[in-house]
Order: structure tokens, then C-alpha cells, then sequence
């Protein structure tokens, strides 16, 4: 959930975070301070507001006029009952904040993905390091391309380890050429490998075998 989604249900503490942007969000204190006054009390009237901090009335009015203008909120009017209501909405310095900083739920997001992903990379790593021996930073940083630029699965990686083992041809560039092919055939998972293994097998076992007919009399009987 984000920051405007918290504040437009009534959930929301007001962040500390908006302090490290207070600059991009507000226009001066003074501005900030006003902005407060109704992010702790919808309804309040601007008179009140000049009564609380001491100021005149047309400087609060200015306050709003600059923080509608910055974009921290939102002045409304609205006609009821013959009569003009004005409506002040400070949801907009919110949603600049998400803009700023990002979802706190996007951001954790992508904090377990970095984590997930450096975790794929260190396995792939110990288990090339057990076929080869301590590869070099070089050598990382191609596993690393494997798996985040060039998008093969870690399953799928592990595999061509595999097939290079049996073929005793353990080489990042045998491996590479194995791993080029699979995706020239469309082959992208382990499933897909097994599968047209099983198809290959099967293709054998229903090719009928040749009969060859050996004459008994031929020069072979001289």
C-alpha cells in the first residue's frame, strides 16, 4: 500500500520520509505548516488556522493559493444549496511523495527480488566451482549475464552444466553453445529437454529395423 492509498483510508501516521523531501513537496515552512493543520483536520476553516498560528488571514489564504499551485493540494468549490463550499484536499503532496520515494510496497518488492536473484547467482556459482574450480570475476560475471541479461532460467543452466559434465567438456563456452541451441529450438525449461528426450527415445523404439539379406554363395566363399 502506498502513501496516498494509507491517507485516503484514514491509516496514515504522517512519514518522516516527507521531511528528506521537503523541499520538492512544500514551498516554505509557513506553507508546510498550513498543509499540516488540515492533514490533522479535514474540516478545518482557514480563519481557524490564522487564530492557531497568529497570522493574518490573507497570509493563510496565500499559503493555500502557493501550496495548490506547488501541487501539495488540491482547493475545491463546490455549490450546495445555493451556497459555495470550498473544499481543501492535501492527497496530492502524498502522491508526489509515492512518485518521489516509490510504493514502500513496490520497494519491498524489489528488495526480496535483489535478494532472490543474488541468491540464484551464488548457487550457480558454487556449483560451476565444484565441476571447475574457483572461477575468476570474468567468469561471474558471465554466469551473471546468463541469468539476468540473457534470461535463462537457473534450471535451465544447471542442466547444460549437466550435459557438459557427461560429455566431459565442463567449458563456460561449450556450455554457452548448449545453452544458444535449447533456445534456437524454443527449448526454455528442463520440462521442455525431458520432453523431447522422451520423444527422441520413443521415435527409436517405434522405427522399424531393416532386414538385410546376406547371399550364402559370393566371392566371400572363394
Amino acid at each position: 500500500m502506498d502513501y496516498y492509498d494509507e491517507y485516503s483510508k484514514g491509516h496514515l501516521v504522517l512519514p518522516t520520509v516527507i521531511l528528506s523531501h521537503f523541499s520538492e513537496l512544500f514551498p516554505s515552512a509557513f506553507d508546510f505548516l498550513v498543509w499540516l493543520y488540515f492533514f490533522e483536520n479535514r474540516e478545518i476553516a482557514p480563519s481557524e488556522i490564522a487564530d492557531k498560528t497568529g497570522k493574518k488571514m490573507s497570509e493563510v489564504n496565500q499559503a493555500i493559493d502557493s501550496l495548490s499551485k506547488f501541487g501539495a493540494m488540491k482547493v475545491t468549490l463546490i455549490e450546495i444549496d445555493g451556497e459555495m463550499e470550498t473544499f481543501f484536499d492535501i492527497s496530492p503532496a502524498f502522491k508526489h511523495l509515492d512518485e518521489l520515494v516509490g510504493s514502500p510496497a513496490l520497494n519491498l518488492k524489489a528488495e526480496d527480488k535483489k535478494v532472490q536473484d543474488e541468491g540464484q547467482l551464488k548457487e550457480l556459482i558454487s556449483m560451476f566451482e565444484a565441476e571447475m574450480g574457483m572461477i575468476s570475476p570474468v567468469q561471474m560475471e558471465e554466469l551473471r549475464a546468463w541469468l539476468f541479461e540473457d534470461g535463462y532460467d537457473l534450471s535451465l543452466i544447471k542442466q547444460a552444466l549437466r550435459e557438459a559434465v557427461l560429455n566431459r567438456k565442463v567449458s563456460l563456452n561449450y556450455i554457452k553453445a548448449i545453452l544458444r541451441n535449447w533456445k534456437n529450438d524454443g527449448v526454455n525449461s528442463v520440462q521442455a529437454i525431458e520432453s523431447r528426450q522422451m520423444e527422441r527415445e520413443e521415435a527409436k523404439r517405434k522405427k522399424p529395423q531393416e532386414d538385410f539379406y546376406i547371399p550364402l554363395d559370393g566371392p566371400w566363399n572363394g
